[in-house]
């Protein structure tokens, strides 16, 4: 098929694309910032918040639109050629989820209008839904809403920023008892489900792909711990709410949760496990400029008061 990648040269975008390529014929539109990687792919230049440049580049017709880039109501000025796609597949978020209505583990038919939790980006993807939703008929159009994703390329500080502080000897801050849970998908994950979509092997509709279980920050750290080899992390307990946990751990003390079965009942239950997913991404991030051990101002400043801490280490990548 002829796909057309909106985005596709970071993290979940390239995976996708890398996914894709084997069997389908893949443009990529983005801003052009980042290079190419595989002479397959075709690239068109625009930037989504100007519409006339989006109008300029996007001049034909395409069997499917992958849109990993739109993360505001603006980046979807395209929408009135969007319409003439026969498949589009959005990745959204588990962020749409409002747990001011529901619980986790969230399922797709809770309410999903946003959470302040997360400044704003819940309920920005949470309003892209909703116009693809009025602008697509419903039998073209497929959501697909992970929680923390990780992988090669990973461009947030996750796993690469706890395995950093192991690496280097020093101490993991852990927000409260460490049995908030949270859960992951594979950036891999992520893209085999949207190959599914685009081939019709998965119905049109709206799903949440994960792995099947979640993980408390202590058990998450315990596999981190394993993959890299290392003792277990010295975790040093942060009880005062007061301060925000994104200040020194990079998840928010609130639990991510999410009931995955819709997708199960398919068959289409991600074969990456955790331990396996992140054996991979270590791989990747020593290939590709290490681990280095760089504490955030607030963690600098509570190494200088913590036992066999070292405020500033240099290390890191072992």
């Amino acid at each position: 098929m002829k796909l057309l990648v909106l985005g596709g040269t970071r993290f979940v975008g390239r995976a996708v694309v890398d996914a894709l390529l084997d069997s389908h014929d893949v443009t990529v539109l983005n801003r052009g910032t980042q290079p190419l990687w595989d002479g397959r792919i075709t690239q068109l230049v625009a930037d989504r918040d100007d519409t006339r440049q989006m109008a300029d580049a996007w001049t034909v017709a395409y069997d499917a639109v992958v849109d990993v880039s739109a993360t505001v109501p603006g980046h979807l000025r395209h929408l009135p050629r969007a319409t003439e796609i026969p498949r589009y597949v959005f990745i959204s978020s588990a962020a749409v989820y409002s747990r001011e209505s529901a619980a986790p583990p969230f399922r797709e038919d809770d309410r999903a209008d946003g959470d302040a939790i997360w400044g704003g980006y819940g309920e920005a993807k949470a309003t892209c839904e909703r116009l693809l939703r009025e602008a697509l008929p419903a039998r073209s159009l497929t959501v697909l809403r992970p929680p923390y994703v990780y992988g090669p390329h990973n461009t947030e500080q996750r796993e690469q920023f706890l395995w950093a502080r192991m690496a280097a000897d020093q101490p993991v801050f852990v927000p409260g008892d460490g049995r908030t849970r949270i859960q992951f998908c594979a950036s891999r994950t992520v893209a085999e489900t949207v190959v599914a979509a685009v081939e019709g092997r998965l119905p049109t509709g709206t799903y949440n792909v994960a792995e099947q279980r979640g993980y408390t920050f202590l058990e998450y750290l315990a596999v981190l711990a394993d993959v890299i080899g290392l003792p277990a992390a010295r975790i040093v307990p942060v009880t005062d709410p007061s301060v925000p946990a994104r200040e020194y751990f990079p998840f928010r003390q609130a639990e991510l949760t999410l009931d995955v079965s819709r997708l199960a009942a398919l068959g289409l239950v991600p074969d990456v496990d955790l331990a396996s997913g992140l054996a991979a991404t270590l791989a990747w991030f020593r290939r590709n400029g290490g681990l280095p051990d760089e504490p955030t101002p607030r963690e600098y400043a509570w190494r200088a008061t913590t036992p066999g801490a070292s405020p500033w280490s240099g290390q890191g990548g072992r």
